[in-house]
């Protein structure tokens, strides 16, 4: 155990309680309804407000309740956990043939909208974030984030091909083609081998396509602040202006 322990948390001995994850969210509302250290206006607030209030119908808020008793390593390391389980998912139901049941469909949509409200709070509430994401760690999740859409993608692909032979142009057989369908459309490469022939699986190439730019152009925005505010030259600007407001003390 203490090896296993070693390996995931290193040699750190902290055990800081987080704040609680529900009771902050309320918070979250609270801060942003009232234009709190950010005077957000029109749409924006608009976003902000449904971005926050998503969070309830997410079951990685509850995850962050749960763990967060046993502080706040432990629950960063369940909540990546949570987000491996996701990952996973698409996987485990190819893996059982259950890609034609409505209800495998369902979960893996539910967790596709999640997956993007969640990528969007790290956007839009960055000032109200209560989570300290470092931006390797935020790279890590990032990639995780972008397989699990893609899998995602791939199941609701193959439960259309199942329940509709004639959504494409060919049937989905095999889980192999599923998935390449959806790395080609997230990539917007198109070779046409493949091609969606019913309404519903063009719209569904749709929303891959528009999700694939939004991640990417949200998400160089991210990282290229969250760069910025740890670069060397930011950093040693905070340490002496923390150092002089000592001195002045």
């Amino acid at each position: 155990m203490k090896r296993i322990r070693s390996l995931l948390l290193g040699h750190t001995e902290s055990i800081h309680r987080p704040r609680p994850a529900i009771r902050y969210q309320v918070y979250t509302v609270l801060r942003i309804w009232r234009n709190y250290r950010h005077d957000d206006i029109g749409l924006e607030r608009l976003i902000r407000l449904f971005l926050a209030g998503s969070q309830f119908l997410s079951p990685g808020l509850y995850v962050k309740a749960l763990f967060g008793r046993w502080g706040a390593q432990i629950r960063k390391l369940a909540t990546e956990g949570y987000v491996l389980l996701k990952l996973c998912f698409p996987l485990v139901i190819f893996r059982l043939d259950l890609q034609g049941e409505w209800w495998a469909a369902a979960i893996t949509a539910y967790m596709l909208v999640e997956t993007t409200l969640y990528l969007g709070t790290l956007v839009f509430l960055q000032d109200v974030s209560y989570d300290f994401l470092t931006p390797k760690r935020s790279l890590a999740l990032l990639l995780v984030n972008f397989f699990e859409i893609v899998f995602e993608f791939g199941l609701l692909y193959a439960y259309l091909s199942s329940s509709d032979p004639d959504m494409f142009n060919r049937p989905m057989a095999q889980a192999h083609d599923a998935i390449y369908f959806s790395f080609v459309t997230g990539a917007t490469l198109g070779y046409g081998d493949i091609i969606p022939i019913a309404p519903a699986a063009r719209e569904l190439v749709m929303v891959q396509i528009t999700l694939t730019f939004v991640f990417v152009g949200l998400f160089v925005n991210y990282f290229a602040s969250m760069l910025q505010k740890f670069s060397p030259v930011n950093v040693h600007a905070r340490s002496t202006r923390k150092t002089r407001h000592r001195k002045r003390r």
